[in-house]
């Protein structure tokens, strides 16, 4: 993933891609999907290991 800093006129926020190789994002972009990120949600690791061993039953793993 390439980073550079784009106009925002550039820059399409709902169509980035980031899995793709060539895929550009901007610097700005990065930064408000990591503070995004940081708001949450989050659950406890007791909550995790639940639904963890919940969708390993579904699945019939």
């Amino acid at each position: 993933m390439k980073t550079t800093k784009l106009p925002k006129d550039k820059t399409t926020k709902k169509n980035t891609n980031w899995a793709l190789p060539d895929q550009t994002v901007s610097i700005d972009d990065l930064k408000a999907e990591i503070k995004k990120a940081e708001q949450g949600p989050f659950i406890n690791p007791d909550d995790f290991e639940q639904r963890f061993e919940e969708w390993k039953l579904r699945k019939g793993l």
